[in-house]
C-alpha cells in the first residue's frame, strides 16, 4: 500500500496506509512549545532550539487519570524566529524532517533534539529515504539529496537540467511514492504558432498553450523512468494527482476536483473518475467511474484490486477493473465518509460526524464504530495507525483521540494548550499525526509531541 505526502493547509491530510509498501504523503502543519528528553522536561523560550535532557527514550509512565494522554517522550518547539513549517515527514524512523519557507530542518526522533537546518531545502516537500543514507527533498526548483547527519547537499538535480526539453517546467505536489519511485505531475507553457493564412487573409495570433505530464522518477538512481501526457488542469495548469492504489501492473490515480478545468467538471456530470497508468511505461490504460462517487469523494484502494469510495453518505467497495459493486456500509445521517485507512484484513473508517471505526475488507461487515466525542460536524478526522497496527489515532482541528484498533476501546484524548501568553495569537492549525514503532508524533502549529503507543 502507499502513503501520501502531507499537503499544505487547508488541504486534507493525506491517506496513510500500513502494508508492504508506503505511499508518500505531504501535509502542512507547524510546531512550538516545550521539550521533554528522557524522563525530565526542559522548558523552551520562543525561538530556542529543541534539546533533550537525556539521550535515553522515556519509559512508558503509568496513567493517573482515565483517558489522559501518556507523558510524552519529548516535546519539540519549532523556533518562533523562523517561518512556520509547511510540511513534515518521517525519515527511516530516525528523523523528523520539517520544511518551511526558509529552510529544511531535522529533529532526532529518539531524543527530540534538533540536529541541523539547511536553507537549500526551503519550501521543500516529501522527506523520503533515497536508499539507506540520503534524505530526498523536492523543492520548487530542484530535487535535493541531503545527508541525514548534517543536512549537507550531496546531490542536486535542477528541473532545468533534468527536464531540459520542457523549458519552464513547474513541478506539482507529489502524487505518491513507493520504494525508490515517486510520481508527480508537471506542466509548462508552449507557444503554438498561428497557421499560415490563405492568400489575402490576415495572419492569426500565436497561442500560449499549457502542456501537462505525469512522471515516474527513481530517487535512488536519480533518473526519470517515464512521462506521459495528461490533460492540463485548472490555471495555472498543473493537475493535482493522488495515487490511491499501487498494483503490480499499474498505479491508480485520482485528480483533485479543485484542479479540474470547468470543461472537465461539466463533462464529468458530478461523478469522479480513476485513471490507470502502466507501471513500466506510464501509458494510460483506462479511465473509469465508480457508481455515484462524486468528484470530491474520498477514495482509496488496495493491491488486490478493490477500490473503496464514499458514495453519498455510505462507504462502498468496487472491483477496480470492472467497477462491479461488492458491498456497502451505511454512514451516519447527514454525514459522509473521509478517506479510509487500509490495514491487513480491516479498513478503518472516518466520517464527518466524528465517527471512526473498522470494517472487514472482504465482506464489509462493521466490526466497530465509535465517536471521538468532538461535538458537531466538520472535516472527517485523519487516521494514523501505530507501527504495530494496534492503536488507531484520529486527529482533527480540535483534538487527538487514540483507540484500540481491534475493538474501538477509547484509550486517551489530547489537546495542545496553544499559546499560554495572554497576548499570544490564537492557534488555528489542525492536529497532524505521524507514527513509527511504538511512538506517535502529534503536531499542532509549532509544537510536536512524541507519545508512546502500543
Amino acid at each position: 500500500m502507499v502513503s501520501l505526502p502531507l499537503p499544505p493547509a487547508p488541504a486534507p491530510a493525506p491517506d496513510p496506509a500500513a502494508s508492504r509498501r508506503t505511499l508518500l504523503t505531504i501535509a502542512a502543519a507547524a510546531v512550538g512549545g516545550l521539550i521533554v528528553g528522557g524522563g525530565s522536561v526542559a522548558a523552551l523560550g520562543s525561538g530556542d532550539t529543541a534539546r533533550a535532557t537525556d539521550d535515553k527514550p522515556a519509559p512508558e509512565p503509568r496513567r493517573t487519570l482515565p483517558g489522559q494522554a501518556p507523558e510524552p517522550r519529548w516535546i519539540y518547539a519549532h523556533p518562533a524566529s523562523e517561518s512556520s513549517p509547511l510540511t513534515t515527514a518521517l525519515w527511516q524512523d530516525k528523523l523528523l524532517v520539517v520544511t518551511s519557507e526558509s529552510q529544511a530542518s531535522a529533529v532526532d526522533l529518539r531524543t527530540g533534539k534538533r540536529l541541523w537546518q539547511r536553507a537549500d531545502g526551503a519550501k521543500g516537500q516529501a522527506a523520503l529515504a533515497a536508499g539507506a543514507d540520503l534524505v530526498f527533498v523536492a523543492s520548487p526548483t530542484e530535487f535535493l539529496w541531503l545527508s541525514p547527519k548534517n543536512g549537507k547537499v550531496v546531490h542536486r538535480v535542477r528541473y532545468t537540467e533534468a527536464f531540459d526539453d520542457l523549458p519552464g517546467l513547474t513541478v506539482g505536489r507529489l502524487a505518491g511514492s513507493s520504494g525508490p519511485v515517486i510520481w508527480f505531475t508537471g506542466s509548462h507553457t508552449v507557444t503554438v504558432k498561428a497557421p499560415k493564412p490563405k492568400k489575402g487573409k490576415k495572419k492569426g495570433k500565436d497561442k500560449e498553450v499549457v502542456e501537462a505530464y505525469f512522471f515516474a522518477y527513481d530517487i535512488v538512481q536519480r533518473k526519470e523512468l517515464w512521462r506521459t501526457p495528461v490533460p492540463a488542469g485548472r490555471a495555472p495548469g498543473t493537475p493535482a494527482y493522488r495515487v490511491v492504489a499501487e498494483r503490480s501492473a499499474d498505479v491508480l490515480v485520482r485528480q483533485d476536483a479543485a484542479s479540474l478545468t470547468a470543461a472537465e467538471v461539466k463533462k464529468a456530470k458530478g461523478k469522479g473518475s480513476v485513471r490507470s497508468f502502466d507501471q513500466k511505461t506510464g501509458k494510460l490504460l483506462w479511465t473509469r467511474q465508480y457508481g455515484a462517487a462524486s468528484l470530491e469523494a474520498a477514495t482509496s484502494g488496495d493491491e488486490d484490486g478493490t477500490l473503496y469510495a464514499a458514495v453519498g453518505q455510505d462507504l462502498q467497495a468496487f472491483e477496480a477493473d470492472t467497477t462491479k459493486p461488492l458491498w456497502r456500509v451505511e454512514g451516519s445521517a447527514g454525514s459522509w465518509f473521509g478517506t479510509p485507512l487500509i490495514a491487513g484484513p480491516l479498513i478503518h473508517t472516518t466520517e464527518r460526524s466524528r465517527l471512526v471505526g473498522a470494517v472487514e475488507r472482504e465482506s464489509g461487515r462493521l466490526v466497530w464504530r465509535r465517536s471521538t466525542e468532538v461535538p458537531g460536524t466538520g472535516p472527517a478526522p485523519s487516521l494514523t495507525l501505530s507501527g504495530s497496527e494496534k492503536t488507531l489515532i484520529a486527529s482533527d482541528a480540535v483534538q487527538v483521540t487514540a483507540f484500540s484498533a481491534a475493538d474501538g476501546e477509547r484509550l486517551w484524548k489530547f489537546q495542545d494548550i496553544g499559546s499560554a501568553d495572554p497576548k499570544g495569537e490564537t492557534v488555528r492549525a489542525s492536529y497532524r499525526t505521524l507514527a513509527f514503532g511504538k511512538t506517535v508524533v502529534v503536531q499542532r502549529d509549532r509544537s510536536f509531541y512524541a507519545f508512546p503507543v502500543a
